[in-house]
């Protein structure tokens, strides 16, 4: 299987992982005459089983994806950068407080900030592009 088809199984079954987690949390304890509505053994095992080919496959997905790793990271981080920029304070002149009127002085303006977004957002899709061909073209054993 390429690794896309990989990740989208590595996100299937971490899904199927966090639904058996909420079960055994959910069923675990009830009420003694109260109807059991699920075997919590059971969904334990299939937990331990889940858990086990997703360990299998993300360290498969890790060594497959060596040679784009840095990509994977940069991709990351861009990302991360994207938020912690949306998330500056570009206010500028007075605005009105429990003060009063106070002046603020922003060091970026709303538009540098915009600007860096957007060259950081351009980089993010040609990094996405590239690794969503090397995913399609790279196959792994699972």
């Amino acid at each position: 299987m390429n690794i896309a088809k990989a990740l989208k199984l590595k996100n299937r079954l971490a899904q199927k992982i966090s639904e058996a987690q909420i079960d055994i949390q959910h069923e675990n304890s009830v009420r003694e005459d109260s109807p059991k509505r699920t075997n919590v053994e059971s969904v334990m095992e299939e937990y331990a089983k889940l858990t086990d080919q997703l360990i299998k496959l993300k360290v498969a997905i890790f060594v497959a994806t060596t040679p784009v790793r840095e990509h994977i990271l940069r991709l990351g981080e861009l990302k991360s950068k994207v938020i912690f920029l949306k998330g500056i304070n570009t206010t500028e002149g007075y605005v009105s407080d429990y003060e009063g009127k106070t002046l603020y002085v922003a060091t970026y303006s709303k538009e540098d900030i915009r600007k860096i977004i957007v060259e950081c957002e351009d980089s993010i899709d040609k990094l996405q592009e590239e690794l969503d061909n090397f995913n399609y073209k790279n196959e792994i054993e699972v």
